[in-house]
């Protein structure tokens, strides 16, 4: 989880110093990057039994970038583990749910990256909270139900207790 601390982090400087498109593309990098990396790919890989098996099937399973594809995948690991129905989380400064938020972020994102798109500070400031949101409410969640929390340098470990 340590390449999705550093975005944010990164994020956050980028915000901080005015570059805002940059921010918001650092934003989504991690927030992408605490979905699928940090959640999908341990779980799907803890999944499979046969261990020289599971790096394989993680590879072909979750190969393509990103974590739209993989998102019915994410809301019912998310249902089955944490009991809550992912769709429904919303930050409690927003009336928008969060994954239509992330969704929002990765449209912008793309339309930065490859349009050349502007952001402004505002919309800089919604992507850090929200990949901060998604750790909050999505991340820590489903490892607190795994028996697993994350520590200061962001490695993951077993939860003591």
């Amino acid at each position: 989880m340590r390449p999705a601390v550093d975005a944010l982090q990164e994020a956050q400087r980028l915000r901080d110093n005015g570059h805002f498109a940059a921010a918001v593309v650092f934003a989504v990098s991690c927030t992408e990057l605490l979905l699928k990396a940090a959640i999908l790919t341990p779980v799907v890989h803890g999944l499979v039994h046969i261990e020289s098996l599971a790096d394989v099937v993680v590879e072909n399973t979750l190969s393509g970038p990103g974590y739209i594809r993989y998102a019915k995948l994410l809301a019912r690991l998310f249902t089955e583990f944490v009991g809550i129905d992912i769709h429904s989380l919303q930050r409690p400064e927003s009336t928008a749910k969060l994954l239509a938020e992330c969704d929002a972020q990765r449209g912008l994102r793309n339309r930065i990256v490859h349009a050349g798109a502007s952001a402004t500070e505002e919309q800089a400031r919604a992507g850090v909270a929200i990949s901060t949101a998604v750790f909050n409410l999505i991340v820590n969640p489903m490892l607190h139900q795994l028996g697993l929390t994350v520590e200061d340098a962001g490695q993951i470990q077993p939860r003591a207790g």
